[in-house]
């Protein structure tokens, strides 16, 4: 018994195992990482006191610069699908939440986008990039509460926010099984560095035990020190065969955690494949970039330096005559314009002056030699190029006298050779997006999830709930996640926009060709709407508006349900007849707003004629009116006149017989005397009396006048009276027309019809 006792071997702790594993793994991996260390040593061109004055060509860094953008240009857009592209809103709405859920993540929260460029970067340099997902609820509002002999705790705990992280590893703080492909490998592990705090927050008091360690920065390895910075080196080990999560620290013989499957993920690993730059089916201990062309890369910078060397060389040297030193300060004085003067000319002269007195150091060889480096230095590069498969285009490089024929195979040929590791980083964003999609379905609260896709503002809004009870059900099983390669590179900004353009023709032209169809022939709308359908699902674009459209198409068979009315003969004779009718209508609601403004123009035309001929008429009454004024006025003065000298004419007569009288009397008194005054007296008589008539026969000619301008005077009057009294009948007689009841009435002879007035 004493010997079986003996014999026994001891105990190991599940920290002492894993220990054991990682460091075993780290064996396997010592010349990758010593490899990488010494190429990223290089990218970063960091020298020592002894390389400090080598010229280098740093071609890494600038291989490095070119494929960055090529591979990872710009976040990536999730694309969330059913898997089958059948009518259900259901699952168009669910996938719709989840795709703006992702997006949220990915664009809320920087994380994503951070580790996706350290991922790309560790993959161009060390050749092996790894990110690591977590799930992180924010939790506030604790509260608890002392009495003397327990504490109680109200669980009054509410849900701030929550989130998916994604965590960038560092290529060295990664360890897996050695195997010969990643499905072979049954455990991951990550190494994190926390302090004292962290710890204790996190493990408990068993942290305490751990040895806190160190950085060296200059050796990149952790050492116990007497700094202030101190961190334990712990490591998390997910255990896919026993579906457990261990956590240890070096140093520790105890594990700090173990805990069962805590993401419940579909393959059980919080990471996804690393991104690789070159493996084999033999091993996944990759081989970075570098080493494929590090020995031109050598070359590159052999030439480089002698390039620098034979450049430092290349100056104007020589050597001159020292018993003519004016000589030297031709050169280091460097004065332009400026004659040296020489104290003993003819000796000079006589050694054939400047020619041989001078003699420079020959520069040619130099020169042609600078140039063949020149050319040797494109020619490794473009054998490093042609390693890398980075063409002409890529690097924005090219030649005029290149003909489009030749730029676009280059192009071609060099998106041909990148296409594969585009498709790499595709895969990894793809798998770390369906961990986070995992993630948001299992673990993210329904609130979070609305707020996050924003449903509530879209039509599918009351098939919100439905849609998250599927996702609960099956977070991966109906759907479909993926990134698009070309989504992920910055020579395509475009795509979208395209993608838009060519949905929007290809949606007009299908419904311009159905519509008359369907108009034709409403038993085939069921069928050209499944048609339309099927295209619209087809189109990443087009599943913002696929609800609507399924709407329509709901719309429309509930229309063709409907019972069918007459025939198409039929219908569209009620239609033509229709048409005519209301056609003819408006013609004659037309010609009556025609006739009735014809009738109102008219109407106020005459009235404007009648107030003109009223005026003109009131204008020639008055002038005849003045005139005939002025006319007897004159006359009244003309027989003033008359009757004055009638007047003076009948006292003169009077005078003159008075006179006669007199004489006769006294002639009577006076004795006889035989004369003969008759004919005196009876010629005076005559004249008085021709006197007379004259202006008797005036006054009857100068009244016969006036009654004849008072005849034309009233004659005028009558006139105007006359006509005022024809306007006043022509404006009533239009009046009457205006305001008399219409018809329409058919012509017998042209079938037309008019508008006919009604005279009562």
């Amino acid at each position: 018994m004493a010997r079986k006792e003996k014999s026994r071997e001891p105990e190991i702790s599940l920290g002492q195992q894993w220990l054991g594993e990682i460091e075993s793994a780290g064996k396997d991996f010592e010349r990758w990482e010593e490899t990488s260390q010494r190429i990223v040593r290089r990218y970063r061109d960091d020298r020592d006191a002894v390389n400090s004055r080598v010229r280098r060509f740093n071609i890494l860094w600038s291989n490095v610069q070119v494929m960055k953008p090529a591979l990872y240009g710009r976040m990536p857009k999730p694309s969330v699908t059913r898997r089958f592209l059948d009518s259900d809103p259901v699952g168009r709405t669910a996938s719709m939440m989840l795709e703006r859920s992702l997006e949220f993540e990915s664009e809320q929260y920087p994380d994503f986008n951070r580790t996706m460029k350290g991922v790309v970067e560790d993959r161009l340099l060390p050749g092996r990039g790894v990110a690591w997902v977590r799930y992180e609820p924010h939790i506030t509002g604790e509260a608890t509460t002392k009495t003397a002999d327990t504490v109680t705790e109200d669980a009054r705990e509410a849900l701030e926010y929550e989130c998916a992280p994604t965590d960038y590893v560092y290529w060295k703080d990664f360890r897996h099984e050695p195997a010969r492909t990643w499905e072979e490998v049954n455990w991951v592990a990550r190494r994190v560095y926390m302090d004292h705090d962290e710890g204790t927050k996190r493990f408990g008091g068993i942290f305490t035990l751990a040895p806190l360690q160190t950085e060296d920065k200059d050796k990149t390895e952790y050492k116990t020190r007497g700094d202030k910075k101190k961190k334990a080196e712990v490591w998390e080990i997910w255990d896919k065969t026993k579906k457990q999560v261990v956590w240890i620290a070096k140093g520790l013989d105890r594990e700090l955690d173990v805990k069962p499957d805590p993401l419940e993920l579909e393959g059980f690993f919080p990471c996804p494949m690393p991104l690789y730059s070159t493996v084999t089916t033999g091993s996944l201990v990759p081989v970075p970039d570098y080493c494929e062309y590090q020995d031109q890369a050598e070359e590159l910078d052999s030439i480089t330096n002698r390039i620098s060397k034979l450049t430092r060389a290349c100056k104007v040297v020589g050597v001159y005559d020292a018993s003519v030193p004016a000589l030297k300060r031709m050169l280091e004085e460097g004065v332009d314009n400026t004659m040296v003067p020489v104290t003993e000319w003819e000796s000079f002269s006589e050694k054939n002056g400047l020619k041989g007195s001078v003699q420079f150091l020959p520069l040619k060889e130099v020169i042609e030699a600078l140039v063949q480096l020149y050319n040797a230095r494109e020619s490794a590069k473009q054998v490093i190029y042609e390693t890398m498969g980075i063409s002409d285009i890529l690097r924005g490089a090219t030649q005029a006298s290149e003909t489009l024929g030749a730029q676009k195979l280059k192009a071609e040929f060099g998106s041909m050779r990148m296409r594969q590791s585009q498709e790499d980083v595709a895969r990894f964003a793809t798998d770390l997006l369906r961990m986070k999609a995992h993630i948001i379905c299992t673990f993210f609260s329904d609130d979070t999830i609305l707020k996050m896709s924003g449903v509530d503002l879209t039509q599918d809004a009351e098939l919100a709930q439905q849609a998250i009870a599927l996702l609960r059900r099956g977070p991966l099983k109906d759907f479909r996640i993926e990134v698009n390669a070309d989504t992920l590179a910055q020579l395509d900004e475009s795509k979208e926009r395209e993608e838009r353009v060519e949905f929007l023709k290809a949606t007009g032209s299908f419904l311009e060709k159905a519509l008359p169809v369907i108009q034709a022939q409403p038993e085939a709308g069921p069928l050209l709407g499944e048609m339309l359908m099927f295209g619209i699902r087809g189109y990443h674009v087009g599943r913002s508006i696929e609800a609507t459209f399924e709407r329509a198409m709901s719309q429309m068979g509930q229309a063709l349900q409907q019972p069918k009315g007459p025939p198409p003969e039929v219908q569209a004779e009620q239609v033509r007849v229709e048409a005519q009718a209301q056609s003819e209508q408006t013609r004659q609601q037309f010609e009556m707003q025609k006739f009735a403004q014809e009738q109102t123009m008219e109407r106020e035309r005459m009235h404007g004629d009648w107030a003109l001929e009223r005026e003109k008429d009131e204008r020639n009454i008055m002038a005849e009116r003045d005139k005939h004024a002025m006319q007897l006025q004159h006359d009244r003065d003309t027989m003033g006149m008359q009757m004055q000298n009638q007047s003076q004419m009948e006292t003169t007569k009077t005078e003159a017989n008075k006179e006669i009288e007199g004489k006769r009397i006294e002639a009577s008194a006076k004795p006889a005397v035989s004369i003969d005054g008759k004919d005196a007296i009876d010629n005076v008589a005559n004249e008085l009396r021709g006197m007379a008539q004259m202006q008797g026969a005036g006054m009857m000619q100068m009244m016969q006048a006036q009654g004849e301008q008072m005849e034309k005077v009233m004659g005028a009057i009558a006139d105007g009276l006359g006509a005022m009294a024809q306007a006043m009948e022509k404006f009533n007689a239009t009046a009457q027309l205006m305001t008399a009841p219409r018809e329409i009435v058919v012509d017998p002879r042209t079938g037309r019809k008019r508008v006919q007035t009604v005279m009562q």
